[in-house]
């Protein structure tokens, strides 16, 4: 699909899509390579993708939902791989053997994954290969339940998706995931980033990085908390306390899971203190290339990255984007 300064055609959704000029001119095609076909922005919502994504848009707008679906949202590293194997273990009578055996990308596959880069042009052969289990295609012949997990808003999201199916938002405090972001891009080709951590949360605070706004993805679940069929977790209650957000998680789902199989859960997941991750599949994910175990890094771990001036400006970026919410980060970050 070719684009140019104006919006294309709108989607089944409502939304028009257009490039970003500023993604294809100096200092961002320096800074990532990767996109080198520039970003685009889609309206209204803000939402910023890959070009690829577009001509796909419609295809996940039009999946057909299932009362028996589980799907798992978050921003990008803020805990969707470490949701889904708990939620899919809690499913599944908590069997650890086919978990181990089976990479969570075939289990509980991705449905934005595909869309989010040049692929075709910059993953090798062995990558294309692991990734074709994470086709739409694919996903709508899976049995039932099934466990999807998207970074894609509400609103680019199949229209009854809430109405239909159970859903399962995640929220990082934001600080942490622009760390996190960061070290995602410096670490994984496909999406490259070139500069500096101060370069890397102007461009995100300007929604110029892939899936952003952070904000109006997490707030507009969060307006829907009320809703029966969605439970909202945050990253660091299930740093503190794993075993009550298993629980919680286990009660929204309606199975029963004992003592003895929370246990096992908190223990297979487990936060590796030398490397700082959950410690789910490794070899499976690693095999499957599935990029989800690159350094989820620690609560409260900006402190070691932000200036003070940078440190000032995300604080200025929160408060402004918070202003009449009743979410609020303000103990996570002071902790």
């Amino acid at each position: 699909m070719f684009f140019s300064d104006k919006p294309v055609f709108p989607l089944k959704s409502g939304v028009k899509f257009s490039v970003i000029p500023e993604t294809l001119e100096s200092p961002f095609k320096e800074n990532f390579p990767a996109y080198y076909k520039g970003l685009v922005r889609g309206e209204p919502g803000g939402f910023v993708l890959h070009p690829k994504f577009v001509s796909n848009a419609d295809k996940i707008y039009n999946m057909t939902v299932r009362s028996t679906d589980l799907w798992i949202r978050t921003f990008p590293r803020s805990g969707m791989t470490w949701t889904s194997e708990l939620a899919w273990l809690i499913m599944n009578d908590c069997n650890f053997s086919e978990a181990l055996e089976v990479p969570l990308s075939v289990r509980s596959p991705t449905v934005d994954t595909n869309y989010f880069t040049n692929w075709d042009d910059l993953a090798p052969s062995e990558i294309m290969d692991a990734r074709q289990c994470q086709s739409i295609e694919k996903m709508e012949q899976l049995p039932s339940p099934r466990i999807l997990k998207s970074h894609l808003p509400f609103h680019l999201l199949p229209p009854r998706l809430l109405n239909t199916a159970k859903v399962i938002f995640v929220v990082r405090n934001p600080k942490d995931a622009i760390v996190s972001f960061f070290h995602f891009h410096k670490l994984v080709k496909l999406c490259y980033f070139a500069g500096e951590m101060d370069q890397f949360v102007d461009y995100f605070i300007d929604n110029k990085v892939a899936w952003t706004p952070y904000f109006s993805s997490v707030l507009d679940a969060w307006g829907k908390r009320n809703h029966p069929n969605l439970l909202i977790l945050f990253y660091e209650d299930m740093i503190k306390d794993l075993r009550a957000q298993i629980e919680k998680m286990a009660a929204f789902l309606n199975r029963t899971v004992t003592e003895e199989q929370i246990g096992k859960l908190v223990d297979h997941v487990r936060v590796d203190s030398q490397r700082d991750r959950p410690n789910i599949s490794i070899k499976a994910s690693v095999t499957n290339n599935d990029c989800l175990f690159i350094r989820q890094g620690k609560t409260n771990d900006w402190k070691n990255y932000f200036s003070p001036e940078v440190n000032v400006k995300i604080d200025e970026w929160i408060k402004n984007n918070l202003d009449g919410s009743d979410l609020n980060f303000a103990t996570v970050l002071q902790n």
